[in-house]
């Protein structure tokens, strides 16, 4: 025997509302999958500029060294030829193992650098990643502060998440006041048997046939007269989730608005800061030439060319993290407004 029974809501008060709810949901779930998407090629670029600051912090650590080896012979020579004192020699010694320490270090960031880009590379553990830029300026933003803001608001797909969770539990709430509302279906049933033999007979015909086929159409109708409030109950705490989430919406402008403006001073301090480090490297460079030109003339003493070189050294590393937090700030600039507004500079500098 088959039995198969075919229903369809003539009358369903709960079905535009759920299809809505469903379908913002879909689009939400769209809107997550973009914002985890950002978020992690920013990520990428931040550890790929770490990655390309170590490299260039181990340069600026081996010509330390090349330098520090240089001074270290010179002291020696002279020393050795009674020009110079034990105390310069010691001086230099202890520069070289400063300089080596922070090579040591800088190679020990450089292999977390390069571990840490592959993992969100997803390279596998045999693959290293390399990296043979160098650290340089990347451009500057072209929009002013208003215009990012502007942009952020119109990019930001939290900002659409919200709007679809209002809309989301809207559509929730009508479904919940749904439920006490009278519901009419059609229903269909068919029922075919087919049976061979009979029986509760004492000599029964096996030849014997029989059939059967009803088809009923009928219609259903239901309605909770009374359900005790939970419709109205679900009705008032999803229309109270959805006024909370047009709150959210405000305080997530701001909250935006708020980082805009963060990132966008945050990036004029570093591009500020740029300049007055640059600066500092070629004031550091001439003075240690003119301190290396003392100490061979013997108007100075060792511990002025240790000392100079040891202030080129910070502001060479200087100048690599000013540039390394520019560009990440200049990336987490681009990733708030969804805009990638970096115009080229051209910057000549007479090395």
């Amino acid at each position: 025997s088959i039995n198969a029974q075919l229903k369809w809501d003539i009358i369903n008060p709960k079905r535009i509302p759920e299809i809505a709810s469903a379908r913002d949901s879909f689009e939400k779930s769209k809107f997550s999958y973009s914002i985890i998407l950002r978020d992690l090629k920013l990520e990428a670029k931040k550890r790929y500029f770490n990655l390309q600051k170590a490299n260039e912090e181990i340069k600026v650590a081996n010509k330390s060294i090349e330098s520090s080896k240089i001074g270290l012979r010179d002291a020696e020579i002279r020393f050795e030829s009674g020009i110079g004192t034990k105390l310069e020699v010691l001086e230099a010694k202890t520069q070289l193992a400063r300089d080596q320490q922070l090579l040591n270090i800088k190679l020990g960031e450089q292999k977390i650098g390069q571990r840490s880009l592959a993992e969100i590379l997803h390279l596998p553990e045999d693959v290293t990643p390399l990296i043979g830029s160098k650290t340089k300026v990347l451009g500057i933003w072209d929009l002013s502060l208003e215009d990012s803001i502007i942009a952020a608001y119109d990019s930001r797909k939290e900002l659409d998440s919200i709007l679809l969770d209002i809309s989301i539990n809207n559509s929730n709430a009508n479904a919940a006041l749904a439920v006490g509302q009278p519901k009419l279906s059609i229903v269909n049933t068919s029922t075919s048997s087919f049976a061979k033999g009979e029986l509760n007979q004492i000599s029964p015909n096996t030849s014997n046939t029989s059939s059967s086929f009803s088809n009923t159409i009928g219609l259903n109708a239901t309605w909770f007269v009374f359900d005790g409030g939970k419709s109205k109950s679900l009705y008032k705490y999803n229309k109270s989730k959805a006024k909370e989430a047009k709150l959210n919406f405000g305080l997530s402008r701001a909250r935006i608005r708020k980082e805009v403006e963060e990132v966008f001073f945050r990036l004029e301090s570093a591009k500020l800061n740029i300049t007055a480090s640059y600066t500092e490297v070629l004031s550091a460079r001439e003075s240690l030439r003119l301190a290396k030109l003392r100490y061979k003339s013997g108007i100075t003493t060792q511990r002025e060319v240790v000392n100079n070189q040891r202030d080129l050294t910070d502001s060479e590393v200087r100048y690599i993290i000013s540039v390394t937090s520019y560009n990440n700030l200049l990336a987490d600039l681009s990733r708030q407004t969804a805009m990638d507004n970096i115009k080229p500079c051209d910057i000549k500098v007479n090395q």
